[in-house]
């Protein structure tokens, strides 16, 4: 009977993330060869290069609706985060993603649906009535057609946590997600306790959310 050894270093070595982002080649790839995305796992994105990555959306401050004096006391506190999360000897970092977004008026629309079916089943209706019915439904007809149009944007803001997996082991990515569990949490809490004067409100992204981020961020009109 003949013996196979198997060479460790070589099984292990597979393992391992070696992936090299490619150079440009004048838009030729594929959008999944440009991407360093390799696929999804529950709400977080396995990166080619051997991180877990996951998404805040925070919600915005209007600078304009402020005092000068406010608007310091927010980049104040807003630096006093950063200190606290990625200051002198933390070995970490966020990415940060100002996005500009289709708004999504789709809770409004269903709004104004329910009023104009409740508006259209009345037995009787006097001509007051009437005429809100028809002011319901140029109300609905105006905010659809700029849904389906996207003809109005705000600004997404999204801060990116990551984790490194150890290697391309199921075992290893699922103690990469116990711990993007944890700091996803830990961040949310040092962004919304810094900015709670301004009632900042931060929740992670669900993975059709992430996937809505992505597109858009090819091409929010595609």
């Amino acid at each position: 009977m003949v013996s196979i050894k198997r060479d460790k270093s070589k099984q292990n070595k597979g393992l391992e993330w070696d992936y090299q982002a490619p150079k440009i080649n004048s838009g030729k790839e594929t959008i999944d060869e440009m991407s360093l995305i390799t696929g999804m796992y529950g709400n977080y994105q396995v990166i080619k290069t051997g991180q877990l990555a996951g998404i805040l959306s925070v919600s915005g401050i209007n600078l304009d609706l402020l005092s000068e004096a406010e608007q310091q006391d927010v980049f104040a506190d807003y630096g006093a985060f950063l200190m606290s999360t990625l200051g002198a000897g933390v070995n970490d970092s966020l990415q940060f993603i100002e996005l500009t977004v289709p708004v999504n008026m789709t809770a409004y629309i269903n709004g104004l649906k329910h009023k104009y079916f409740e508006l259209e089943q009345l037995d009787n209706p006097t001509e007051s009535e009437k005429s809100k019915t028809q002011l319901v439904a140029s109300y609905l007809d105006h905010f659809t057609t700029i849904q389906n149009n996207k003809n109005m944007t705000t600004k997404q803001h999204l801060v990116v946590v990551k984790v490194a997996i150890k290697d391309k082991k199921l075992s290893s990515l699922k103690v990469a997600v116990e711990q993007l569990d944890e700091k996803m949490a830990q961040v949310q809490r040092d962004l919304e306790n810094a900015l709670t004067d301004f009632d900042v409100v931060a929740k992670p992204l669900s993975s059709i959310e992430v996937q809505g981020v992505l597109k858009n961020l090819i091409n929010y009109n595609g």
